[in-house]
């Protein structure tokens, strides 16, 4: 969990990264209620920082305000869902393509070493934050190499808007396999300097989500309006 006060740097920022945190990481789940005075008391300010920081966190994508319950962590939604990966694809694609002109930039070793460490994190059913930590770390391993500061940036801030959906699928047993084999692939792809199959592995990955993710997440979102859910 986040510190029960702030003691450092701009309070605005830090209160923003800290509920961030707080949701990014599961402590804060989708449909939970933001209740600004709870918030003050955990990060020891005032509540204006905290009203603050809940709308920057709603152009975000991560908080909703909605009539008489006010804040709430944004709940799944297929159509985000959607949206966001689309992004991704597209983007990742151009990043794979930029990696493909020289694999002699992809730090192999250290694409290996991540690799056997998710295996045993999923192995040992490690705690879900970190195996999520060592997968965003594998694939930016490949991403980074690429050394385009702009689209980096938008990347991260699209796993950043993806985490919520990337925990929920993490947390689920059937896809261990499924995920294991895509990371292998793209490691082989990268070992065996092979443009098309590093671009093969990642329209698994794509095709993954279209048939068995989102489908799973808008299963979820009627099963909240069935049942008067956010």
């Amino acid at each position: 969990m986040v510190a029960s006060f702030i003691t450092y740097g701009n309070v605005q920022d830090a209160v923003v990264d800290g509920i961030r945190d707080m949701i990014l990481q599961g402590h804060l789940k989708p449909g939970d209620r933001l209740r600004q005075d709870e918030l003050a008391n955990t990060f020891g300010v005032s509540t204006m920082p905290i009203r603050e920081a809940l709308r920057q966190l709603q152009a975000e994508g991560l908080v909703v305000f909605r009539p008489r319950r006010g804040a709430t962590v944004a709940s799944l939604s297929a159509s985000e869902y959607e949206e966001i990966y689309l992004i991704r694809e597209a983007l990742e694609t151009l990043a794979c393509r930029w990696a493909a002109e020289d694999f002699d930039r992809i730090p192999i070793d250290r694409l290996k070493l991540l690799l056997q460490e998710i295996e045993a994190a999923e192995a040992n059913q490690d705690d879900v934050h970190r195996r999520m930590q060592l997968v965003r770390a594998f694939f930016f391993t490949v991403f980074e190499a690429i050394e385009k500061e702009h689209l980096l940036r938008i990347l991260s801030n699209l796993w950043d808007l993806s985490q919520q959906y990337r925990l929920y699928f993490s947390s689920l047993p059937e896809f261990v396999p499924q995920r294991l084999t895509n990371y292998r692939s793209i490691y082989q792809a990268c070992h065996d300097r092979d443009p098309e199959a590093l671009l093969g592995a990642f329209r698994v990955i794509w095709a993954v989500r279209e048939h068995r993710l989102i489908p799973r997440v808008r299963e979820e979102e009627n099963k909240r309006q069935t049942t008067g859910g956010d």
